[in-house]
């Protein structure tokens, strides 16, 4: 095998697929990178056996061939190569040289005949995305996951296709995430009229296929959805990972029918105030209340040995809430960072049911927040 390529392609190929290979293992074949140079470029693939990754980058093949090479050192090596043209040879012997200028470094590889292959999904429905519709969807719902691993089915994000059959609600893609305290929920509607079906997806494989089409000029994801698998292909990138079975909660049970309470605010300004009541709460569970006494919004903070703060955020309130709602602050900033419109919504009925944040005029896009119960806090 050898090659030319530069270097910007190879770490950023690198980069891709180190993150898919795992640091530790009982099966050491898998902490390698396969290098496939083949005719039309070279191929790098990570397969963790959960979790599958190729990217395919451009290069000037010489010689086609493969082998393996030990992700860890690879990711260092090519981490601090300079900006030139980079030249990888691997000897019959296993050695990998990688020469750029007059230096070069050489790394003990492996045959490439024992790494698992990737599978390719069969008998699969298949829809088509638009990446930036994908990407969006993912940024604004997969941070709602369950970061414990006593809640497996909650560490993934339902991915429904088909009408949905909630009122009002025209999408037929969805994405929905809880961790038991909030929950994301994310619709568009795309082409083709995708068949009826419900999977959840690891988060991690959202989270890596979505960032690794940052990167990417726009275009159409082809995603491949069988009973125990779901695959992403976009032009140079295949994705594969296992789906997450069982029973994922039914979030159309918690959402909440009407709000005797609807805030309208600046999305930037209530930000902002809310992380100034996040230093003053971080000493206090985090707990922030929400008042709209007197026609304003008043976030409120208050910890006895940091002192206590007081915003007021220029809103539009209609209805009148009867006592202060709690809230856990840091699930109210996560949702303003992703949330892309000027404005949003909160709505809520009284200091212990869920309250609803909605852009104005944006994405059919809603989060429920679950409310902290505390001494003032009672209808």
């Amino acid at each position: 095998m050898e090659i030319n390529c530069v270097k910007e392609d190879l770490s950023a190929g690198v980069t891709a697929v180190e993150r898919i290979v795992l640091t530790r293992s009982t099966l050491p074949i898998i902490g390698n990178v396969l290098f496939e140079a083949m005719k039309d470029g070279l191929r790098l693939s990570a397969n963790n056996l959960e979790m599958g990754l190729e990217v395919t980058i451009p290069a000037k093949v010489k010689q086609e061939g493969s082998i393996l090479i030990p992700a860890k050192t690879l990711g260092g090596i090519v981490s601090k190569l300079p900006s030139e043209s980079i030249s990888i040879k691997a000897s019959e012997k296993g050695v990998v040289r990688i020469a750029y200028k007059q230096s070069n470094v050489n790394i003990n590889g492996l045959p490439s005949e024992e790494f698992p292959v990737l599978p390719k999904i069969k008998e699969a429905k298949t829809i088509t995305i638009e990446t930036r519709t994908f990407v969006d969807m993912v940024k604004q719902t997969v941070f709602s996951v369950s970061q414990s691993e006593d809640k497996y089915v909650l560490n993934g994000v339902l991915f429904e296709t088909g009408k949905s059959s909630q009122e009002k609600d025209d999408s037929n893609i969805r994405l929905v995430a809880t961790d038991g305290y909030r929950l994301a929920k994310m619709g568009e509607k795309i082409g083709g009229n995708p068949e009826k079906n419900s999977v959840i997806v690891p988060a991690k494989a959202l989270i890596e296929v979505s960032r690794i089409l940052q990167g990417k000029e726009r275009g159409e994801l082809k995603i491949s959805i069988s009973n125990e698998q779901i695959a992403f292909k976009f032009k140079d990138v295949y994705m594969i990972s296992r789906l997450i079975q069982g029973q994922f909660p039914d979030y159309k049970q918690v959402i909440p029918k009407s709000s005797e309470v609807k805030i309208e605010a600046d999305t930037g300004l209530f930000l902002d105030a809310a992380e100034r009541t996040a230093v003053i709460a971080s000493g206090s569970s985090n707990i922030v209340k929400i008042n709209t006494k007197d026609g304003k919004l008043h976030i409120l903070a208050n910890t006895p040995d940091v002192g206590s703060a007081d915003e007021v955020v220029e809103s539009q309130i209609k209805g009148e809430g009867k006592a202060p709602i709690a809230f856990n602050v840091r699930l109210l900033t996560d949702v303003l960072k992703v949330i892309d419109t000027d404005k949003i919504s909160l709505e809520f009925s009284g200091p212990v049911n869920p309250g609803i944040i909605r852009p104005v005029n944006g994405a059919d896009y809603l989060y429920i927040i679950m409310p902290i119960r505390t001494a003032d806090t009672t209808a």
